[in-house]
Order: structure tokens, then C-alpha cells, then sequence
């Protein structure tokens, strides 16, 4: 059911406690430093989690963060609420923006993955849930370890969750090219997750 937009010119305090995301990202797209505070508050923590599942390094997640409250801030008025939902919108940007980051600085994402209950997981060191998340851990640095164009296409067809034509768009390359990278790689991945005795197909996105 679509919230309905408060009249006020602005949401402080209580009201924006109160106020439903399509509220506040209407209200910050007419410059409420407010709506956009409480948009922060209930989204960091799990903008923050996702950012983990695909960077290198901590500081590497807080940056993302950043830079998707950063585009929240600028391009409220980009959002369109018949697409999905802020939690979703904001989703997409942060996943942009790892991908971007991640391309940019060539890392090696070698940590430990955090869903979206990220302290929940670490809290379950030693259980099945945290032996899954090593195993997807050495997936990544597998990935890392391929060449260039193989780990750009690999990395974004599993973590970046594009098809083979979103990154042939991305990258500019010929489908064929991105499908034949994917290929090699996931067969080099095979290769070097048996010698280190990892379970691949597990640790890859369904």
C-alpha cells in the first residue's frame, strides 16, 4: 500500500522516526537534512553488511557506505517508487558502487563474507553457516588470483549479480567474449578449489 506523504516541509524528531521510507526520500528530495538522517539510520547497518560481501577490506566497505549515502543524498529525486523499494534502490547503488571500487583498485575481496545479519554471522564462528562463509572467502581469492578480464567478468556475474549482457555492456565486450571468459575462469576456479580442497559451488551465489 503506498505510504501517503506527509504535508509538512519538513519531518523532524519524532516525525521522522515515524515516517515511512517514501516519505523521507520525498521530503530529502526537497533538501531535508532530516529525512535523510533517519534514511541513514535505518539503512547503514545493512548498506554496510552488503558492502562486505563484496570488498577487500573493511575500510573498503565503509567507502562504499559512503558513497551510497553520498548518491542518496544527491539523487533523492532520481528514485522511483513503481521500481521497488528504498531498501532495494539503495541496495542497487551499493552494489554499484562496490563493483566500481572493486574494478578500480583491483583488490582481492580475501575477507570473510557478511550477510545482511552481518554481526548475527560473525557471533556463529564455528558453525555450519560460518564454515560456508569461509569457503565462499577462498572463492574470492580464487577469483582474484585469474586474469584480468576473467576475474572482472567471474566477479561480476556472481557477486555483482549481472547477466552475461549487463556485463558485456559494462565492460564493452562482445557477449561471446563475456561468456568465454566466464567460462575459462569458473574452469580455472574448479581447478584450483579442488587443489585447495574448498567447495565451490557452494560458496558461489545461487
Amino acid at each position: 500500500m503506498p505510504c501517503a506523504t506527509a504535508p509538512a516541509p519538513n519531518v523532524r524528531g519524532i516525525g521522522a522516526a515515524q515516517s515511512c521510507d517514501r516519505t523521507l526520500i520525498e521530503h530529502l528530495a526537497r533538501g531535508d537534512a532530516d529525512a535523510f538522517e533517519e534514511l541513514y539510520r535505518r539503512h547503514r547497518r545493512r548498506v554496510l553488511a552488503q558492502a562486505r560481501q563484496l570488498c577487500a577490506s573493511a575500510e573498503l566497505a565503509e567507502e562504499v557506505t559512503q558513497e551510497t549515502f553520498l548518491a542518496l543524498w544527491r539523487g533523492a529525486h532520481l528514485y522511483r517508487p513503481q521500481l521497488g523499494t528504498v531498501s532495494a534502490w539503495l541496495a542497487g547503488i551499493a552494489r554499484n558502487r562496490a563493483i566500481d571500487a572493486w574494478r578500480r583498485t583491483a583488490s582481492r575481496p580475501d575477507e570473510v563474507a557478511v550477510s545482511e545479519e552481518g554481526s548475527r554471522q560473525l557471533e556463529q564462528a564455528g558453525t555450519t553457516d560460518a564454515h560456508q562463509s569461509l569457503e565462499r572467502a577462498a572463492v574470492l581469492s580464487l577469483i582474484g588470483d585469474l586474469p584480468a578480464d576473467q576475474k572482472e567478468a567471474v566477479f561480476l556475474a556472481y557477486f555483482g549479480d549481472l547477466s552475461h549482457a549487463e556485463i558485456a555492456a559494462r565492460t564493452d565486450q562482445p557477449l561471446g567474449t563475456v561468456k568465454s571468459r566466464i567460462r575459462l575462469g569458473i574452469g580455472k576456479l574448479r581447478c584450483g578449489a579442488a587443489a585447495a580442497g574448498v567447495g565451490y559451488e557452494r560458496a558461489l551465489p545461487a
